[in-house]
């Protein structure tokens, strides 16, 4: 009989898969609602992952493909992550619409002869036709200039999301200059509504006409994301240059 494997929370799982990746894969964990998502180096190629101790309906659920996403970007293969020796009769479900399950064991291994995880990542120079069967999506999913540094499988996790990334980007405009204008809404893609027009304090004019500034009840969008507003603040020079209005006051100062 199969041994089962043994995790204390999805996030002990997800923490062994993603320590014993193979090289040429990068994680995004919590990334546009996966719990991971998984990039080959190398082409790009995605695995969108749900992780579940146990595989139920609900995962299921979760990782299958809706009708109204056939035309929305999404990653190449689908797949749940489960504990070793947990499969059931739902893997044959799992099997009619396209969803590869990965078990991952709890226990030190050899990884060249008996590995962390099964099946192995697709390789594309060994074209599998018998695991992680591809979706081919209208476009694959955008990802963030940023690796998202938040723990995969929590419960209600903390996530970096394309949002976030521009939000954080306008708290650091305004920690730097002191404020913003609605031109710097438009060229970060952000909508000013909620942070203007809400009611909410989050922002207040400034002295010049245009201008505004934070205000009291401004969030703090570096809790939870300490080290991805870090890694923003030292990119910089390089994000800031992408916005003109900011061009202009480095090179009128």
């Amino acid at each position: 009989m199969k041994r089962k494997a043994t995790f204390q929370t999805e996030h002990e799982m997800c923490s062994v898969f993603l320590k014993n990746l193979p090289e040429g894969w990068t994680a995004y964990p919590e990334w546009n609602n996966w719990d991971i998502v998984l990039v080959r180096d190398c082409d790009g190629f995605q695995i969108g992952i749900e992780a579940k101790l146990r595989l139920n309906a609900k995962v299921i659920t979760q990782t299958a493909e809706r009708a109204y996403e056939v035309a929305k970007p999404g990653p190449d293969c689908r797949a749940i992550l489960i504990p070793e020796g947990h499969r059931n009769d739902l893997t044959l479900i799992c099997g009619l619409l396209n969803l590869q399950v990965i078990e991952v064991s709890d226990e030190p291994r050899n990884a060249k002869y008996d590995p962390w995880f099964r099946p192995e990542l697709p390789n594309p120079k060994r074209r599998s036709f018998s695991y992680f069967p591809e979706f081919y999506p209208v476009a694959r999913m955008p990802l963030p200039e940023i690796i998202p540094t938040v723990d995969a499988g929590k419960p209600c996790p903390t996530r970096l999301t394309e949002w976030k990334v521009k939000a954080i980007k306008l708290s650091i405009l305004l920690e730097k200059n002191g404020f913003v204008t609605r031109k710097t809404f438009d060229e970060l893609k952000l909508s000013a509504t909620l942070f203007i027009y809400s009611n909410n304090e989050w922002m207040r004019r400034g002295r010049a006409r245009g201008q505004w500034r934070a205000g009291p009840n401004f969030p703090d969008f570096r809790e939870g994301l300490e080290t991805n507003y870090a890694e923003l603040e030292q990119l910089f020079p390089e994000w800031s240059q992408q916005l003109t209005e900011f061009q202009t006051a480095e090179n009128a100062a």
